[in-house]
C-alpha cells in the first residue's frame, strides 16, 4: 500500500540581491523526517527535498544520536569544483520515516552522508528515497507530495 506525504513550499526574497535592486526568490521544497535511534525515533525535522542531490546529507547535531552503520569516509563536492571546496562526510546506512500532519511512511532504509561540518543542511536526496517514490510537484500552486 502506498502512503502519500505532503511536501511544504517556502519562498523568500534574497535580501542581499534585493539591496542591489535584483529580485530573486529563494524557494525550498521541504518534508518532515524522523530518524531511528537505539530506543525510539527522533523528533520530526524539516528537511530540504533536493532532486539534485544524489544522496541525503545529515548534520552532526542529528546523526550523532541515530542508529547508523558506518560504511566509510568520503569527500563530496558541489557546484564549486576547487580542490579544497569539499565537505568531509561518513557514508552510512540509516533508517527514517517521512511524515505530514496525517500520514507516516513505513521505515525507509537509506544511504546517507553524515556531515562532519556542523553547518551542513539536512537534505534528502535520490538514493533510496526519491528513487523509490513518485514525486508530484505543482510549483505554480505550491502543492506537492511524495508517494512511497
Amino acid at each position: 500500500m502506498s502512503i502519500s506525504v505532503r511536501l511544504h513550499f517556502s519562498k523568500a526574497l534574497d535580501l542581499e540581491l534585493l539591496e542591489k535592486n535584483i529580485e530573486v526568490w529563494l524557494r525550498r521544497l521541504t518534508v518532515q523526517v524522523s530518524f531511528k535511534t537505539p530506543r525510539a525515533w527522533t523528533q520530526p525535522y524539516e528537511a530540504i527535498m533536493d532532486t539534485g542531490a544524489p544522496v541525503s546529507i545529515i548534520p552532526p547535531a542529528i546523526w550523532k544520536d541515530i542508529d547508523r552503520e558506518i560504511l566509510g569516509e568520503y569527500k563530496i563536492q558541489g557546484i564549486v569544483l576547487k580542490r579544497d571546496a569539499f565537505l568531509p562526510v561518513k557514508i552510512a546506512n540509516i533508517s527514517c520515516v517521512l511524515m505530514d500532519e496525517k500520514n507516516v511512511t513505513g521505515t525507509l532504509k537509506i544511504k546517507a552522508y553524515l556531515s562532519l561540518e556542523e553547518k551542513a543542511p539536512l537534505v534528502l536526496g535520490f538514493e533510496n528515497i526519491i528513487s523509490n517514490a513518485r514525486l508530484y510537484i505543482d510549483t505554480k500552486n505550491d502543492d506537492g507530495c511524495i508517494v512511497i
